[in-house]
Formats: C-alpha cells, sequence, structure tokens
C-alpha cells in the first residue's frame, strides 16, 4: 500500500477534479469574432460566469477571456482572466474600469523560457498611455526580489482612479517553487492591500499566462489563508472543486495541488514547532497529525484538521 500523501493527492486530482465543470457551455468564447481574442485555443471561459463589457456597436465587443471567481469572502471577490494580447490589451483596461477593480495581480513574467506569455500591457516610464478609452500613466514602481509593486493611475474623461500592480516574479519557468513561503508572502501582501480598499471597489484581479493554473493556486491560497483565521480545519479540494465549477482548469496541474497542500502543511508545522498559532483563533496541529489526517474521505474530500 502507497502510504506517500503525494501519491493519494495525485490520484485525488486525477479521478475527482480533472474533469470538474468541463460540461459547461463556452460558446461566447467560440464565436468567429472572439476565437482571435483567446491566448489558448483550449482555456475558454464559462458562459454562467464571464465578465462581459459593456460593448460597442462592434459585433461581440462586450467578449474578453475572464470569468468571476469565488473568494473566502464573497462569490465575486475575483475576476480571473488570461495574460493580455496585443489585441486584447485596451479590452483588459477597459475591465479594469468598468468593474472598478482597484487591485492587479500578476504571476506571470511578460516572457519565460522564451515563449511569450503576457503582453506587456502597462507603460513602463510615467508617460501616460492610452488603452481605449483608458489613459494610463505610472506613478511608482517597486522591484523587490520576489515581486514589483507598480501604482498605475486610471483617467477616463475627467474621473481618475488609483490602481495597485502587484507582480510575481519569481515563479520558475517549469514546475512549480520549490518553497511556498515566498509566495505565501506575496500572498498575505495582496491580501493586506485588498482589506485597506474601500467596500464599494470592485473584485480583485488575478492574472497569469493562461489565467488558470498560477491564478488558481493564488487564490486557493488566498482563501485558505483566510479560512484558517476562523476554522480549525481547511477543506483544499471542495476550494479547488468550487473554483473549477467558475473557470476551466482553475488549479492546473498536480504540482500545484500539491503544493497549496505543502504549504498548509508547513504553516501547521511551523506553528506547532513554535508552539504559536497560525493564526489567530487557530489551533495548530503537529506536522504528524497532518500527514495522517492528508486522507481521502470517500473519494470526494481531502481535509486537514488543524
Amino acid at each position: 500500500m502507497d502510504n506517500n500523501p503525494n501519491s493519494k493527492l495525485r490520484a485525488q486530482y486525477q479521478d475527482d477534479l480533472v474533469d470538474v465543470g468541463r460540461e459547461q457551455r463556452t460558446e461566447a468564447a467560440s464565436l468567429g469574432d472572439n476565437k482571435p481574442k483567446n491566448r489558448y485555443k483550449n482555456i475558454l471561459p464559462y458562459d454562467n460566469t464571464i465578465v462581459k463589457l459593456s460593448g460597442s456597436n462592434l459585433p461581440n465587443s462586450d467578449y474578453i477571456n475572464a470569468n468571476y471567481m469565488p473568494g473566502y469572502r464573497g462569490k465575486k471577490e475575483f475576476i480571473a482572466t488570461q495574460g493580455p494580447l496585443p489585441n486584447t490589451a485596451n479590452d483588459f483596461w477597459r475591465m479594469i474600469w468598468e468593474q472598478n477593480s482597484r487591485i492587479i495581480v500578476m504571476i506571470t513574467q511578460t516572457t519565460e523560457g522564451g515563449k511569450v506569455k503576457c503582453h506587456p500591457y502597462w507603460p513602463f516610464d510615467n508617460q501616460p498611455m492610452k488603452a481605449g478609452l483608458v489613459t494610463v500613466q505610472m506613478k511608482s514602481e517597486f522591484e523587490l526580489a520576489d515581486w514589483t509593486i507598480r501604482d498605475f493611475q486610471l483617467s477616463v474623461r475627467k474621473e481618475t482612479r488609483d490602481i495597485t500592480h502587484y507582480q510575481y516574479t519569481a515563479w520558475p519557468d517549469h514546475g512549480v517553487p520549490d518553497t511556498a513561503e515566498n509566495l505565501v508572502n506575496f500572498v498575505r501582501k495582496v491580501r493586506e492591500a485588498i482589506d485597506k480598499e474601500d467596500d464599494k471597489f470592485g473584485p480583485t484581479t488575478v492574472h497569469c499566462s493562461a489565467g488558470v493554473g498560477r491564478t488558481g493556486t493564488f487564490i486557493a491560497l488566498d482563501r485558505l489563508l483566510q479560512h484558517m483565521k476562523d476554522h480549525d480545519y481547511v477543506d483544499i479540494f471542495s476550494i479547488v472543486r468550487e473554483m473549477r465549477e467558475s473557470r476551466m482548469y482553475m488549479v492546473q496541474t498536480e504540482g500545484q495541488y500539491i503544493l497549496i497542500h505543502q504549504m498548509v502543511r508547513n504553516l501547521i508545522k511551523r506553528a506547532s514547532n513554535d508552539n504559536e498559532h497560525v493564526y489567530e483563533n487557530t489551533r495548530a496541529a503537529t506536522s504528524e497529525s497532518v500527514s495522517q489526517n492528508m486522507t481521502l474521505h470517500g473519494a470526494n474530500n481531502s481535509s486537514f484538521r488543524l
């Protein structure tokens, strides 16, 4: 019998998650006018959670490859979207403006391994850049070891808004990070910014290249970290399953699914070793108990009790 918890997670991922949500329609993405707006032919937004632009007189001008995503605090806390293409960068900024999104999270480089992953959709100096009806101006840029923070000012006619852009730059070209610690710190940094935002603001926009793998991992980690403040258990499987009902392939690979579990396990182990809580109101568990609880309940659940 294989007692390796990663083997169980791989089996669970393949048996119970791979096809979740795939029966849903993607008719808008498959229309002839919209096909060139999709970065990848097999990553299409579901019609029932798709973000619609205000549109114009042009056919299908309301389309963008983006879906509303549930977070810990609401059903539309996030927008998950692909990295903009040259022909969709204006639509991206139009979505940011129309959805009143004040935080953008980018989890990719523009180019990785010699392949273009995302069109550079922002200005690289303080000169204003026109993106359709939206004018984008960079006000500041701070490059840190693992991420970069940029402040933008958007304007449409006489109205202006401040936008913060968080780009995580430490994800390797292939696979997943060797350790989730830096990624967790990044997620916490963004969450601090989100919590400071006005409740009247719109969803936080998250993208990588396809808008499913790293994007899904980020959103799952954010949800889990918040959940661990208030509960003595985490149900990673159910969170990933719910995300996959809103956008296909969220948490795209077995490696990303395992990484999320390792992150939770490491947080609990550290809290146990330090004789501290992971978060306030969270009861710590030993590494051994975590390993024992990394089991499949039936075929439909994978949870840790803290």
